[in-house]
């Protein structure tokens, strides 16, 4: 944007904030009813999950660590070389378990479109809804190549490490015969889902129909991952993504490690906790390598966001009116 074009538009800001006030922009809400409704709805951890809805909701628990400027690609090398196409991994702490490092590794790129209501309701109860397109750079033949879902993840109060997370497909309306066949997030998600989609937000509180896109965050994933005894158990990725809304510019850089949801929710609890171990172990073992990485409990759209808004205070107040 012209730097002129930037000022009239800051102007005409300040006038619309000045002619709309006492309306309150953008509360501060750490938890509320919406929120705790939705937690609930589908805080079903021990569900076993291999579809998609309301009816599969699946155990997230991954973690996330922030990652220094700069540190990236230094920190995905050592996790390559460290796990990836290794055997015999962590044999001083488990003694006997066959855990051991997949052949493969890949990089991702993802576009990720994320909605929220025009208050934000998503963003200020830490929750996320976006439909995520998937290209593997590395194996093309990868089955998840070009895959696209409507995901949305939500945490249980105060739990962090246990998220649940809903898959919806992604299939476009060809028709417009209702309101979900115009709308721009319900269009694309597979007729038969629909309701169920709304449903879920529905109880929480939340109009679907009020979904509407607040930014697009390109993402790039380097990603490895560990098996026990065979089966996956476990994946790291190290993850870099920025967006733009307006002149604001966002981004993060972050190293995820997480259990696999399906092998995690059909486990019984002896399997569950070995899991959770090895999962602490490692990650235990990169803060030795990295001692700056910190522990992040929001989601990348909230990260992205929150930056945005610092940069300019009045994007609520745009998207509320519907001015961007």
């Amino acid at each position: 944007m012209h730097p002129l074009g930037k000022v009239t538009l800051f102007t005409a800001l300040i006038a619309i904030t000045i002619s709309l006030a006492g309306i309150c922009v953008y509360p501060t809400v750490q938890s509320d009813s919406q929120g705790e409704a939705m937690a609930q709805q589908i805080s079903q951890e021990t569900k076993a999950a291999k579809g998609f809805g309301a009816d599969q909701a699946r155990v997230d628990s991954q973690i996330t660590l922030m990652i220094p400027n700069g540190q990236a690609a230094e920190v995905y090398r050592y996790l390559k070389a460290r796990y990836v196409a290794q055997n015999g991994l962590l044999q001083d702490q488990f003694p006997g378990m066959q855990l051991s490092g997949k052949q493969m590794s890949d990089v991702s790129l993802f576009t990720d479109r994320y909605f929220d209501t025009p208050a934000l309701d998503l963003y200020r109860q830490s929750n996320s809804c976006r439909q995520r397109k998937r290209l593997n750079t590395t194996h093309p033949d990868d089955r998840k190549n070009g895959r696209e879902l409507v995901q949305m993840k939500v945490t249980p109060k105060d739990n962090f490490t246990l998220r649940n997370e809903l898959k919806y497909e992604v299939k476009p309306s060809t028709r417009r015969r209702t309101n979900d066949d115009v709308h721009p997030l319900l269009r694309q998600i597979d007729h038969n889902q629909r309701a169920d989609f709304k449903q879920v937000y529905a109880n929480a509180g939340v109009d679907a129909y009020a979904l509407r896109l607040v930014l697009t965050i390109q993402q790039t994933r380097s990603r490895g991952y560990l098996d026990l005894n065979g089966k996956n158990i476990l994946s790291f990725s190290v993850d870099e993504g920025a967006a733009n809304l307006l002149w604001a510019k966002g981004g993060f850089a972050s190293v995820d490690l997480g259990l696999v949801e399906v092998a995690y929710t059909e486990a019984d609890e002896a399997m569950r906790k070995t899991m959770w171990a090895i999962r602490t172990a490692i990650i235990d073992d990169l803060r030795r390598q990295f001692p700056d990485l910190q522990q992040n409990t929001e989601s990348k759209y909230s990260i992205v966001l929150a930056q945005l808004i610092q940069q300019i205070p009045l994007i609520p107040l745009l998207l509320r009116f519907r001015l961007l």
